[in-house]
């Protein structure tokens, strides 16, 4: 007889442990049969007792084999590990990739009450773990590295390794990992030492990969012939790069038969470099956005495959512009992905006439020239924040500006630069070459970062003083 089967992976039945049978009689016997013509119904490789609302320790499969009955199996023995894709007739719609032992022995009852130990590897010791996980209220979901639907999981994919090092990479591998594309390895720089310890520290894609069950890699340089080995024995379809911190040799640009694919995070040929986000910021840039593109010997010309345009708020820092973009990048990076996969992807060369570049930060990019319009050190200060921070000098000692806001265009006469014209229930107004900028949150020498009006209660400033000498000059 056909049965029901339960689905929903929150059904009370799925969810408990199954009793022991402790004996064998008719009911248990028809329950067998009654099972092996459910699973083959519903042209499934195996199914358990529980999955059609009956609370017994009772599995049936069949692999092409022939069918297998048992009666309160046990795996007694496990030994390797592979990863493979699974779904459950209890979870229609969903499949997941799950991590189980290779091979199994299991030990249990056949139909007529004999001890039956079963060796198994490959598919049947996975549908015999798969089913016996059912016996104790464990789903596919639970042991799952990563859940997707049919129709996301029948589309084309590539097999690709993820190298990344910030912050800013961790959306990229998380969104990757939630897509139909399959993560080989995730490369990332060595641990490295922080904070007042010194102790080694791991990078943030280290941390986000372990918690997602990836294979994690940290060489030293990625031209060590060893590493270029692994990676050659690792065989992906394509090498994604979301600022990783070192430069690509040509044995590796070379190596995946869809080459190394970069996120970038400016609208290429604008802003090739190091500090892309920084410098837009602080050129006053209204917009810009993130680029995919093909990676190529030189810095940041290779050619584009797609582009996400952004606005950049007149008031955005480059902590709040990175964050979109990593966030904004990461789907445009598997959009990237979708369309290499389905042979849709048409690169095109960049325009080297309206190309610019964004070199790294240096400490004369971080002082303030008072002399310039208040328009300017606003988009200085917000481009330098929260790292590395923009700074002036009060007294000769340093002080950073951390936020502030445009007050005037305009200068009032006979005021000098940098001078401090006046204090506001915010903070205190400094006189710029064009315009007047009131000071929102600084960090004095040796101090915390604080509100301006905090500030003003705890150190001496005045109507008249000058900042921005680093000789005491005010």
């Amino acid at each position: 007889m056909i049965l029901e089967i339960i689905k929903g992976d929150d059904s009370p039945v799925l969810r408990r442990r199954a009793r022991e049978v402790r004996k064998i009689g008719k009911g248990i016997l028809r329950l067998l049969d009654d099972l092996l013509e459910t699973m083959r119904e519903a042209q499934g490789l195996g199914l358990a007792a529980p999955q059609v609302g009956v609370s017994k320790r009772v599995i049936v499969c069949d692999v092409g084999e022939g069918p297998i009955k048992l009666i309160n199996p046990v795996v007694v023995r496990r030994s390797g590990s592979a990863v493979a894709w699974e779904g459950c007739l209890s979870v229609p719609g969903l499949l997941g990739e799950v991590e189980r032992a290779e091979e199994v022995t299991v030990k249990g009852l056949n139909p007529e009450g004999r001890e039956t130990w079963i060796d198994a590897s490959g598919l049947l010791a996975r549908v015999l773990q798969h089913e016996i996980d059912h016996l104790d209220g464990i789903l596919f979901l639970d042991r799952a590295r990563r859940v997707v639907d049919e129709e996301e999981f029948e589309r084309p994919s590539l097999s690709v390794v993820f190298m990344g090092t910030p912050d800013f990479a961790v959306p990229s591998l998380e969104r990757l990992a939630e897509s139909s594309h399959r993560i080989l390895a995730v490369v990332t720089q060595p641990d490295r030492p922080a904070g007042r310890g010194k102790r080694p520290t791991p990078p943030p894609i280290k941390r986000k990969a372990e918690e997602l069950g990836l294979t994690v890699l940290q060489p030293e340089s990625i031209k060590e012939p060893s590493f270029l080995t692994k990676l050659k024995e690792l065989e992906p379809d394509v090498v994604v790069c979301v600022a990783f911190g070192q430069i690509f040799p040509a044995a590796l640009l070379n190596l995946p038969p869809h080459g190394c694919i970069n996120l970038h995070a400016s609208l290429l040929p604008e802003y090739r470099g190091a500090a892309p986000i920084h410098r837009a910021i602080m050129d006053g840039r209204e917009r810009s956005g993130v680029t995919t593109m093909i990676m190529s010997p030189g810095l940041d010309k290779g050619d584009i495959i797609l582009q996400e345009e952004m606005d950049i708020g007149p008031d955005e820092t480059a902590g709040s512009l990175h964050d979109r973009m990593a966030r904004v990048g990461a789907e445009l990076l598997v959009r990237t992905l979708d369309e290499l996969a389905r042979g849709e992807a048409k690169p095109k060369p960049q325009d080297e006439s309206r190309a610019s570049y964004a070199p790294p930060l240096k400490r004369e990019d971080e002082i303030i020239d008072w002399g310039r319009s208040a328009r300017e050190v606003h988009n200085q200060v917000r481009g330098l924040a929260p790292w590395p921070g923009a700074f002036t000098y009060l007294r000769g000692r340093l002080l950073k500006v951390w936020a502030g806001r445009i007050l005037s265009e305009r200068s009032p006469a006979r005021a000098r630069s940098g001078q401090v014209i006046g204090i506001e229930e915010d903070g205190p107004v400094i006189n710029c070459g064009e315009g007047t900028y009131l000071l929102l949150e600084v960090q004095p020498e040796n101090g915390r970062r604080m509100t301006a009006r905090d500030f003003l209660n705890g150190y001496e400033l005045h109507v008249g003083d000058v900042l921005g000498s680093a000789q005491g000059e005010g």
